[in-house]
């Protein structure tokens, strides 16, 4: 997967506005909260109130394993990588890019390049519940109403996910905060592997969250 994605291709084909979810290596998905965050908070690690063990694997298990997924189906990659990008484990992770690190194998060399932790988590406010609990997010993928999802020639494609998560607890307490998001994910197929080459997302208002 080492040959360089063409995304200016897939851009003058499909009008999408691509170059936008290339441009900012070191983001943070949630942009609002990082605009509201002073930028003072940024402790290395969550305050709890109970010690946990550091887990042997991200989410106990629970997030989806890169080596199972099928490659050759640009459905399951994508679904696959919308998850992940939203599989976090507040035990073990301090932004919310760690699970955008944890997805690298699913995309090209260029775009895995680009996932850089910044300073602080975007989400911090939202972290510190689910943090006093030892608590890792449970998520859920769904297509997304609307005609972002297409495919672009042969070897290329765009799919949109509506994710959704809610917080799994470790000291059985329940952890408050749930979530859920728009996510578009562009592909390429190389050597018949379809790769992650860009991946953008917005919060979804109350309203079209419940829809």
């Amino acid at each position: 997967m080492s040959r360089r994605p063409h995304l200016i291709t897939a851009l003058a084909l499909c009008a999408v506005p691509l170059a936008a979810c290339s441009t900012s290596p070191a983001q943070e998905t949630s942009t609002s909260s990082s605009a509201a965050a002073p930028a003072s908070s940024a402790p290395a690690d969550w305050p709890t109130t109970h010690s946990f063990p550091t887990p042997e694997v991200p989410g106990d298990g629970t997030f989806p394993a890169v080596e199972d997924v099928d490659r050759t189906d640009v459905d399951s990659t994508t679904r696959a990588a919308a998850i992940l990008l939203h599989s976090w484990d507040t035990v073990v992770d301090r932004t919310e890019t760690a699970a955008a690190i944890r997805t690298k194998p699913l995309m090209s060399d260029e775009w895995a390049g680009h996932q850089v932790e910044p300073e602080r988590n975007a989400s911090q406010g939202a972290w510190l519940e689910p943090a006093s609990h030892g608590a890792y997010s449970r998520a859920q993928a769904v297509p997304a109403i609307g005609d972002t999802t297409r495919d672009v020639g042969q070897d290329k494609a765009i799919r949109a996910y509506k994710v959704t998560w809610r917080w799994a607890s470790r000291d059985g307490e329940p952890a408050e905060g749930t979530g859920t998001r728009h996510v578009t994910i562009y592909l390429e197929r190389h050597s018949g592997a379809w790769e992650v080459v860009g991946h953008q997302s917005h919060e979804l208002p109350a309203g079209e969250a419940a829809s």
